[in-house]
């Protein structure tokens, strides 16, 4: 993996929903405080966050995200 991947947005965004994704698989969203309601907010707000990259997201430029 290129080292430029690891500064991506992207890619961070991408390695977050994939612990959410474990946290939730495994029952492990009580010990971190987190409920099934405030996971489904936390899940709507990573959702819109990730469209707003999506509006943003420059792929012709090396400079940017």
């Amino acid at each position: 993996m290129s080292q430029s991947r690891w500064r991506s947005p992207v890619a961070w965004s991408a390695v977050a929903a994939l612990i959410l994704f474990l946290l939730k698989n495994y029952g492990l969203l009580t010990p971190i405080g987190l409920t099934e309601d405030s996971f489904k907010e936390l899940t709507a707000l990573i959702f819109a966050v990730l469209t707003a990259f999506a509006f943003f997201n420059n792929p012709t430029s090396k400079d940017s995200f």
